[in-house]
């Protein structure tokens, strides 16, 4: 994907996470915290489950820039966006909070994708090897054994 920048655009159309895209974010986030999971846990298990459902991480590609048409919002017309986007999407805040470490003028300059990859890779790497220990198979197949 690194090499066919291109192909994003062929895969996913539109480009933009819109309100819909950010609700079913915000409510997959919530049950993680409303589970036990942290914001930073929930953070990177976000990104592992998303890579997974995209089979890539759309996080190595730029958003299209921003319409330069126009002047930039002002700073209070900024905090009134935040504030409304935390009342639309109170999960999606909050880890972009931890995420930025408070500067949410650095949302959308990206996370560590190689930390991302590592994370989501030693996930399953770890869900395969217990899977191994308790002599998982298939459901449905001859002796197979469900696991807890």
């Amino acid at each position: 994907m690194l090499r066919h920048r291109w192909a994003r655009q062929a895969i996913e159309s539109p480009t933009h996470r819109t309100p819909v895209v950010l609700g079913h974010m915000d409510a997959v986030a919530g049950m993680f915290r409303a589970g036990g999971c942290s914001v930073d846990l929930t953070h990177h298990v976000m990104h592992a489950l998303g890579n997974r459902i995209w089979g890539f991480s759309p996080e190595l590609f730029d958003e299209p820039p921003p319409d330069p048409a126009g002047p930039g919002p002002t700073p209070e017309e900024q905090e009134a966006m935040v504030r409304e986007f935390g009342r639309r999407f109170p999960h999606v805040l909050e880890i972009a909070t931890v995420a930025t470490e408070g500067d949410l003028s650095a949302v959308g300059q990206g996370c560590d994708e190689q930390f991302e990859f590592e994370f989501a890779l030693d996930l399953l790497l770890d869900g395969a090897d217990r899977l191994r220990r308790q002599g998982w198979t298939s459901p449905g197949r001859a002796g197979a054994r469900p696991t807890s």
